[in-house]
């Protein structure tokens, strides 16, 4: 178990780094949240070490040390977690590509709810390419998929 803890440790730390990353293609900001990836990974890798404290802990934590409103992700990131919570059962009974849809799902629903929180704060709305990150992260999902440790049992 703490094996798994540190691994899990580990993995956000270098999602945080690799969050600071961004790629952008002409001009579109193509990053996924790779926090949250991670965050949902764990979940469906072994729903017994994240919980919804864990997501909103470091939603918050996020939140400190981006600099955005605090408390954005933090909802961002419980609700994500909500709807994983939902979906767990359809997800793992499914095969990879339905899976996919479900992981769409989940991240498309984290940029809406990001989304509302921006606009009711008097923020830009990005046009219709902001939802391409939630294309990204179903990408970097599915290849990642294709190694053993990321499958998901």
């Amino acid at each position: 178990m703490i094996k798994k803890n540190k691994l899990f440790f580990i993995s956000l730390i270098i999602a945080s780094m690799i969050n600071l990353i961004h790629i952008n293609i002409f001009n579109t900001d193509l990053t996924p949240d790779f926090i949250l990836l991670t965050l949902i990974f764990w979940f469906f890798k072994n729903p017994n070490t994240v919980s919804i404290s864990t997501f909103w802990l470091v939603g918050l934590i996020t939140d400190i040390f981006i600099g955005d409103l605090l408390g954005q992700h933090a909802l961002t990131y419980a609700s994500c977690y909500f709807i994983a919570q939902y979906f767990i059962n359809k997800i793992m009974l499914n095969n990879k590509h339905q899976k996919l849809l479900y992981i769409f799902l989940i991240f498309l629903s984290a940029q809406i709810i990001m989304l509302i929180i921006n606009l009711t704060h008097d923020l830009h709305y990005p046009g219709l390419s902001y939802y391409l990150q939630s294309i990204t992260a179903v990408f970097i999902w599915y290849a990642l998929s294709k190694f053993r440790f990321f499958k998901l049992d």
